[in-house]
């Protein structure tokens, strides 16, 4: 299921266990197939357009930081860091994803509320969850996204938008391939990889055993968890 949302959310979590254990610091890229993410605080229902409340397309799933609702589809990068650490670690990371962008001819800059901005649009955003000394630091990029689909998919974007706990903010977005020709989802990962000094190469398993990680992929597709988290620790 290497496309699936709550799968890597699963992964995100068992690595941020290996890293409040001091088993080391990880950079996870990956894709998931047509969704809304949530953020942790956040009603599916005030989130999800009323199109996508309907028909169950795209579905929605939570993940465990905060922030505002994010459409992800298979033009989408996610990227994650999973270090030792905590909050204020977040700019020296972030540097990291600017960098790699900038390689590839896009001109990024950070913008408000770990937005991530090309030429004053939002090409991606950020979340973040800290905690045993361990700091969660991801956030999704535009690179050929079905913009179509991320305005039809979110609340946000239709007019009379009413959050619910937690307001998403809609911005301005455009796609990473829209100021460099040609750029893919793959090139770019590779490209944060070589900005964060590593290869790439190492795979999940190798820090978790697919066991506790089936476990938390049953929690995290669970409807209690997407829809009902109130009183779930």
């Amino acid at each position: 299921m290497p496309h699936s949302a709550p799968y890597n959310i699963a992964i995100e979590e068992g690595l941020r266990t290996a890293a409040r254990e001091g088993r080391g610091a990880y950079l996870l890229t990956y894709v998931n197939a047509p969704c809304v993410v949530v953020g942790r605080n956040q009603d599916p229902g005030a989130e999800l357009s009323q199109g996508a409340l309907r028909s169950g397309s795209p579905p929605a799933f939570r993940r465990t930081s905060g922030g505002g609702a994010v459409y992800h589809d298979e033009g989408n990068l996610n990227w994650s860091f999973v270090v030792p650490g905590a909050l204020e670690d977040r700019g020296a990371l972030l540097a990291m994803v600017i960098s790699a962008l900038r390689s590839l001819g896009v001109p990024a800059e950070p913008g408000a509320r770990g937005g991530i901005l090309a030429r004053g649009r939002k090409i991606g955003g950020t979340a973040s969850a800290a905690g045993g000394g361990a700091l969660l630091f991801h956030g999704t990029l535009l690179v050929s996204s079905d913009l179509s689909a991320l305005w039809n998919s979110l609340a946000a974007h239709a007019p009379g938008y009413a959050s619910g706990p937690v307001a998403s903010r809609p911005s301005d977005v455009a796609n990473a391939d829209e100021f460099a020709a040609g750029l893919d989802t793959a090139r770019l990962a590779l490209a944060i990889a070589t900005a964060a000094g590593t290869t790439g190469a190492e795979t999940w398993d190798s820090a978790l055993d697919a066991e506790s990680v089936a476990m938390s992929l049953a929690r995290y597709s669970s409807p209690e968890w997407i829809f009902e988290r109130k009183g779930i620790a």
